[in-house]
């Protein structure tokens, strides 16, 4: 059973940016169900990274859209999206084999960033 399902109150009202919040959804209920269903996380290096490089990439078409609609909140937005890329990027730094406290907190991190950021913050532009 996934740890969050997307339900259509979270929409941004931008199909593209939607698609790119579901995958997020995606890749923390991946994680979380390989953490669950195994005591080996050999396959959580791997979703740390594709988290980093797709976070990267939403997070660059997010704040792109916001540019184009001429977001009041841009700058604290975009503050917002550094220091949890960083967060990420300190995940990876600190993962060193089956690392479950890592993997623990990455769930927890995505988890959190999901339903403050994507569900509260997002829906603001």
């Amino acid at each position: 059973m996934p740890l969050f399902s997307w339900r259509p109150e979270y929409s941004v009202n931008d199909p593209a940016l939607d698609i790119h919040h579901r995958k997020l959804f995606d890749i923390l209920n991946a994680v979380y169900e390989n953490v669950m269903n195994s005591l080996e996380v050999d396959n959580v290096l791997p979703a740390i990274n594709e988290l980093s490089a797709y976070t990267k990439y939403h997070l660059m078409a997010e704040e792109r859209y916001m540019r184009e609609k001429g977001f009041q909140g841009i700058d604290a937005h975009i503050a917002e999206h550094r220091l949890f890329t960083h967060k990420i990027e300190m995940l990876k730094t600190n993962y060193h084999g089956n690392n479950m406290e890592v993997t623990q907190e990455l769930i927890v991190l995505l988890g959190e960033w999901l339903l403050q950021h994507v569900i509260r913050e997002d829906r603001k532009y």
